[in-house]
């Protein structure tokens, strides 16, 4: 994948880096190699390494902003490539508005814009970059591992492929008990501490929970005790199964593309859980969906099951031919 920037957009925020951080994961599984000019290395022909960039591209992602369009070079040597591969051969654009500017009478208004033009990354706030930051990843992942041919037959597969998928069902099923129950219990101590200290303002329950930790009394700090512990334990022993299995099954990606979004989550929960939470006796729970933008997808666990059902399902079954 071809990521095409200019650095005079990169300013304050570098957009290059903080879309490199939603693909590590996908660049970590060999499934996407992102490339931009920081590979090329020093006393290289940088201008044989760009081409040739160009040229193996499955995917390219633009950060288009005012630089972007005013740049010579990637007008020049950059775009006219990627346009043509485009229009000929189905090459995957992602034009990402990362800052103002007049996108709709550049010569890329043909191609739908990823995001928003009217509402460009700098214009939003830090959770609602970063939730497109990582849906681009998503999305990006998926185009390059179906145009490189990774795509394995659906439903078809090697048994050990459905026993995978019913590992991962099971984890999935045990991550949804433990979060249900530790969620009733985070509302019963926030209604607990916010009555007894007169609180007006709404928090999450992570945030809500580290301000006012030091203000709990010891029947309520062994609540929080409780709470904590199923994040130390079930959720984080689930969240890792899940990863473990999606990291030595990727063939599972391929056969529900919410599964790409899952691992992507897991990596993101695992992380600030180990880098965060482990270290902040503060938290008693650890989310990842809305600061970070990095949800549990949706139906993911409907998804799974329904995979499952139909992949037990004898030729013969009517509802395999209803699905």
């Amino acid at each position: 994948m071809f990521i095409s920037y200019s650095r005079a957009d990169q300013a304050p925020i570098d957009w290059r880096a903080r879309l490199e951080l939603y693909l590590a994961q996908a660049r970590r599984t060999g499934s996407v190699d992102a490339w931009d000019d920081h590979r090329i290395e020093a006393g290289s022909d940088w201008q044989q390494a760009i081409d040739r960039a160009l040229r193996l591209a499955h995917a390219a992602v633009f950060l288009v902003g005012p630089g972007f369009l005013t740049s010579s070079f990637i007008r020049e040597r950059e775009l006219p490539p990627l346009l043509s591969r485009a229009r000929a051969s189905g090459l995957r654009l992602f034009p990402l508005i990362v800052g103002w500017c007049d996108y709709g009478h550049s010569e890329l208004a043909p191609f739908q814009a990823f995001n928003d033009i009217q509402r460009p990354l700098e214009s939003l706030a830090v959770s609602d970059q970063n939730q497109i930051l990582n849906k681009l990843s998503v999305e990006v992942s998926q185009a390059v591992e179906g145009r490189t041919g990774l795509l394995r037959p659906a439903l078809n597969g090697p048994p050990d492929l459905l026993e995978s998928m019913k590992r991962l069902m099971r984890e999935m099923d045990l991550s949804d008990v433990a979060f249900r129950s530790q969620n009733a219990r985070c509302r019963g101590l926030v209604n607990a501490v916010t009555a007894r200290l007169a609180i007006a303002e709404h928090l999450e329950f992570e945030q809500f929970f580290f301000r006012f930790h030091s203000r709990m009394t010891q029947e309520e700090l062994f609540e929080f005790s409780q709470i904590r512990a199923v994040t130390d334990g079930p959720l984080a022993e689930s969240n890792r199964q899940m990863l473990d299995i999606l990291m030595d099954h990727p063939a599972l990606l391929d056969e529900l593309p919410a599964l790409t979004a899952l691992r992507q989550h897991l990596v993101f929960w695992l992380n600030k859980y180990e880098r965060v939470f482990r270290v902040t006796p503060a938290m008693a729970v650890c989310y990842v969906g809305v600061e970070d933008g990095v949800p549990w997808p949706r139906g993911a666990e409907d998804a799974v099951r329904d995979w499952v059902r139909r992949a037990q399902a004898t030729p013969s079954d009517p509802k395999i031919k209803s699905t």
